[in-house]
């Protein structure tokens, strides 16, 4: 493909694993609440009843990605805690799951938490902060159990980390550079059954794995962080569900008692959470959320129908192996060990729509700076690549024991709903195109 050819090209979007667009419906929901609707949803007279209603629609469509109404016994809106981003709401689960904890501090005044390796830095910075370095309290001691090659982690390794001033167990749903599904719910349930808080940061998986009953009030998660931007939404709005009474049992005691414990002020979100709602983007996310769980006409079968997130997931799994397949076809050349895909080869293991893909004898890095005008992909996590560049490789894939010769050649190639074929065959062309420059080809 010629340099013309491409430079007259549309930039292919291949990183929704980084933010997704904000989709039409989802757009169109919030602008009222731009104009018309403007009031404040704390307000009491006539300006604030509409916003109001809003949110609480909005919070109910949110908590049902998470809950089975049918099997539940019904939901608990007040259990739905919106927040300005994921990193606000991890950081707030770890703060009340510590704080209500304070009695299961050892001898040494430290807390435990359980984690695994390879988690987002808004959870690893954040226990890091609690550390016996980190200055903030009550002070923690942190177990990271590791992931296996695949970068799962087994519900056994974790629960056998668990000691007595255990206070926490956090672990993310899917991860979001190698889409590793972790087996949340198994942990959940026996986390329950120990008595121990379970929290996991649900960011990657909405949208992309059916996560109804995470939220189970018998034996799912206590705590569960959504990000908006990751399904259609805006950036800047998040949630954390917290299980009601989860932070008064066991002998916890919930530090809420008080007010909030993060952001002080008006006491809104029920008092958890200072400062006036963002009612355009939690509409905006609400909106996003009702689409995942709309009826759409089975791709597979014309006479079935399915939620808009498996419809999608549907779509994004035959982007993702036709991409996958371009590359091999283009670069293998009759060897079968230049192309490298990480992470689980079980497809019921890993999100449908990513594609870490690390590729022999490739610097990622300049690779990207060639392609990044015409093919947008990243070579690791959007949230933090630009404080991690004085790395090898990602910490992620080290965890994996991902050999160096395909780890520096990694590629995060991520679909979405709306990828098209020709999108992905671009791209794939672009790639191999570019590779073979640096294989000298």
């Amino acid at each position: 493909m010629g340099s013309n050819e491409k430079n007259n090209k549309k930039c292919v979007y291949l990183d929704y694993n980084g933010t997704t667009p904000i989709y039409p419906p989802v757009v169109e929901s919030m602008l009222p609440y731009l104009t018309e609707h403007f009031g404040n949803p704390s307000s009491s007279h006539h300006f604030g009843q509409e916003p109001k209603r809003a949110v609480n629609q909005a919070r109910q469509s949110v908590l049902r990605l998470i809950q089975q109404t049918s099997s539940d016994g019904g939901t608990d809106k007040s259990s739905i805690v919106f927040t300005g981003c994921g990193t606000e709401a991890n950081n707030l689960a770890i703060r009340l799951s510590l704080l209500s904890s304070q009695h299961k501090a050892d001898d040494n005044g430290l807390i435990h938490v359980v984690s695994t390796n390879i988690e987002h830095p808004a959870i690893t910075q954040c226990l890091d902060s609690y550390s016996a370095q980190g200055g903030l309290s009550p002070r923690i001691s942190v177990t990271y159990v590791p992931v296996n090659d695949e970068g799962i982690v087994f519900a056994d390794d974790v629960i056998n980390a668990i000691r007595p001033n255990t206070a926490l167990v956090t672990i993310m749903t899917a991860n979001n550079e190698v889409g590793s599904i972790q087996p949340v719910f198994e942990i959940a349930k026996l986390c329950r059954e120990k008595q121990i808080l379970f929290h996991t940061d649900a960011a990657q998986a909405v949208g992309k794995i059916d996560l109804r009953g995470l939220a189970n009030p018998t034996t799912g998660a206590d705590m569960v962080t959504v990000v908006g931007h990751k399904f259609g939404a805006p950036k800047g709005i998040a949630a954390l569900y917290i299980r009601p009474t989860c932070l008064n049992e066991n002998g916890r005691k919930n530090p809420e008692d008080g007010g909030s414990v993060l952001l002080m002020g008006g006491g809104q979100e029920g008092g958890r959470r200072g400062g006036t709602e963002n009612v355009p983007y939690i509409v905006g996310m609400g909106r996003a959320a009702e689409m995942l769980l709309e009826k759409k006409q089975s791709p597979l079968h014309q006479n079935d129908n399915v939620d808009g997130w498996e419809y999608n997931s549907l779509h994004m799994e035959a982007m993702r192996k036709r991409l996958l397949l371009n590359l091999i076809l283009g670069l293998e050349n009759g060897s079968l060990d230049f192309v490298r895909t990480n992470g689980p080869s079980d497809p019921k293991q890993r999100l449908p729509n990513t594609l870490s893909v690390g590729l022999k004898g490739i610097r990622s890095g300049a690779l990207l700076a060639k392609i990044g005008n015409i093919v947008a992909c990243s070579a690791g996590s959007a949230c933090h690549s630009s404080s991690s560049q004085t790395m090898s490789y990602s910490s992620i894939l080290k965890a994996m024991n991902v050999p160096p010769e395909y780890a520096i050649g990694t590629l995060r190639l991520s679909v979405g709903p709306d990828t098209t074929e020709e999108e992905v065959d671009f791209a794939g062309d672009v790639i191999v195109e570019e590779a073979k420059k640096q294989l000298g080809l």
